[in-house]
């Protein structure tokens, strides 16, 4: 048994840094299984958003194969009546596989570097990290309870009205442009695994939560652009995502500016449209 346990933890050893990255792609699958099969039963791609449209016929045909729902309300999507419980509910669950359909991803090589002082450490940080965002996804289900009850956002999740949307990109293009966002994004690229000899399980989690901060601190903006695109756009939902990393991975602020223009330039765009009405 002492052998066995023994050799188990050798493996686990020697191949801690791909078994990371199998438990963030594994975990990323879920969050996207679970977000396709909510627009499939919802059965209204079609107004989730630009680009959803193309694949709309796509969705159809996987929500034929999907037993009851129809008219918005399927089993994964939350009603176009006034939301209960069971709608929060949904609504909740789709905040955390868009967790780990966007977020986890985008974290991989800070959770890879860490695998290097073991598969536990690299476990306690991502349990950390995602401590982070699924706190973020109690608050955004709260949030889009209340905006949805305002009116200001659609039961089936349409991208926000046009004056919402407009401010939401400006607004995350600005900050693109901020000391916190610059301070947060050397974080998110300089995990601080060479600061320690021996990392424990606590020290692991403590490290995690404060990576998922910084991660919070660099991404939030981008992630609230989809609340201008459509909470459940999937094409926005990964194209942001890839952004994100992208982001984190990428050397200086040149791509970090690129793209804190680019929003602003859409958000104005869309403001003018607004205004010369």
């Amino acid at each position: 048994m002492a052998a066995n346990s023994s050799s188990l933890a050798d493996f686990l050893g020697r191949h801690a840094r791909k078994l990371t990255v199998m438990a963030v792609a594994l975990l990323a699958l879920v969050g996207w299984g679970w977000l396709v099969l909510s627009v499939a039963s919802g059965r209204m791609a079609g107004g989730m958003g630009i680009g959803m449209g193309a694949l709309a016929p796509l969705f159809e045909r996987l929500a034929g194969l999907m037993p009851g729902g129809g008219g918005g309300h399927g089993a994964f999507m939350p009603s176009l009546e006034p939301w209960g419980a069971r709608d929060i509910a949904l609504v909740l669950a789709m905040w955390a596989a868009m967790v780990f359909a966007m977020m986890l991803p985008t974290a991989a090589p800070t959770f890879r570097a860490y695998a290097l002082k073991g598969p536990h450490v690299a476990a306690a940080v991502m349990a950390g990290y995602t401590s982070i965002w699924l706190g973020i996804a109690v608050i955004g289900t709260l949030g889009q309870t209340g905006l949805t009850y305002l009116g200001v956002l659609t039961p089936h999740m349409a991208p926000a009205g046009t004056a919402l949307s407009a401010s939401i990109l400006i607004a995350a293009g600005i900050y693109q442009f901020t000391p916190l966002k610059l301070s947060c994004l050397i974080r998110c690229r300089n995990p601080y695994v060479t600061d320690f000899d021996q990392i424990s399980v606590g020290m692991a989690l403590q490290i995690g939560i404060e990576e998922g901060i910084a991660c919070l601190g660099c991404c939030w903006a981008m992630m609230a652009v989809m609340f201008a695109a459509g909470m459940m756009n999937l094409v926005a939902m990964a194209f942001l995502g890839a952004l994100m990393g992208a982001e984190k991975l990428v050397t200086g602020m040149k791509f970090t500016y690129f793209l804190g223009g680019t929003l602003i330039v859409l958000g104005m765009f869309l403001a003018s449209g607004l205004f010369l009405r």
